[in-house]
């Protein structure tokens, strides 16, 4: 039995030139031969969320100016499956679909609650805030005495915990992109806007001994999503509160919420005339829905600005009642 890799998934971020996507111009003008949003997607089962997608068009990327929210879990939903964790997670991410879908961003994730990384962390270790996540899809072919099965893998990946460098905490904001360096791939970066003047949270942030108390930005790895670069794609941003164990099956019932997060300005980035820009990712260039019910989820555009994509998500499933 051999196993043949069809793809290489992961590119170093050493080895692809990402400067081009540092600082992007905003574009306001007319783009010829844009595509329209297509109609609202249907709902995904399993989770309590806020979707926005982008049509399928020569869209090369997403950028999103968050500050991001606080969570609450819901005590009665505690160690249900007796890996002593709440069964409730909250993320908050962007993604990209051409040929397969990719997901990147934040998860509500363990941490070590200081520099000391000298042990393991387990499924029971407090979650103190965020960390980044990359989900994407590549090939491989299974020979079995002659005969070749092709699979698709799908490749879940986070931050090393103890790399706390990349832990970031609600009431930070941060600038989120996704974005296609080279064809057939993508790349995360997370950057630190502004940090975080919760007072709990700004403590935190001082046991690590960060230099000036502030985490690094992140770049994942530029991992393999096929088509990007190359044919139409479509981008989207999300945020939800997940489920463990229940994707793809009914949300459960919860009290868990998630504060207020707060979308500053979001763009998509495109090539006009040879050039690298980015457009306001605004309402007539996204469909959207709220999961599974518009009571779950509170949206306003209260102290932003809607030319620039901006748009507050508040998570509060508990106000509906299944």
């Amino acid at each position: 039995m051999s196993l043949t890799k069809i793809v290489v998934p992961i590119l170093d971020s050493r080895d692809v030139d990402t400067r081009e996507f540092d600082n992007v111009e905003v574009y306001l003008g007319k783009i010829e031969d844009e595509i329209a949003p297509p109609a609202p997607p249907a709902c995904f089962p399993g989770a309590w969320y806020r979707k926005v997608v982008s049509s399928m068009d020569k869209w090369l990327g997403i950028e999103g100016v968050i500050t991001l929210g606080e969570f609450t879990p819901d005590e009665a939903r505690f160690n249900l499956d007796g890996k002593g964790r709440y069964m409730d997670n909250p993320s908050v991410y962007m993604g990209g679909k051409s040929l397969h879908e990719s997901d990147a961003g934040l998860g509500y994730n363990i941490m070590y609650p200081d520099s000391d990384t000298s042990y393991e962390l387990n499924y029971s270790t407090p979650k103190l805030g965020y960390r980044p996540f990359w989900r994407y899809i590549y090939k491989d072919a299974l020979d079995i005495g002659g005969n070749v099965t092709r699979r698709e893998i799908n490749s879940w990946n986070i931050s090393n915990p103890k790399s706390y460098c990349y832990y970031y905490f609600p009431g930070d904001t941060i600038k989120m992109s996704v974005y296609s360096p080279l064809p057939n791939y993508l790349q995360l970066r997370i950057e630190l806007v502004k940090a975080t003047q919760i007072p709990k949270y700004v403590e935190i942030r001082k046991r690590y001994n960060l230099k000036d108390d502030l985490p690094l930005d992140f770049y994942s790895p530029i991992f393999y999503s096929e088509g990007h670069g190359i044919n139409n794609a479509e981008f989207k941003r999300v945020n939800s509160i997940d489920q463990y164990g229940n994707e793809g099956f009914n949300a459960k019932p919860t009290n868990a919420k998630m504060s207020k997060a707060t979308w500053h300005e979001v763009y998509l980035y495109r090539r006009i005339n040879g050039k690298l820009v980015k457009v306001p990712f605004t309402e007539d260039r996204y469909s959207s829905n709220i999961c599974p019910s518009i009571e779950a989820v509170s949206v306003d555009f209260e102290n932003v600005d809607k030319t620039l994509g901006g748009e507050n998500i508040t998570l509060h499933p508990g106000l509906y009642k299944l």
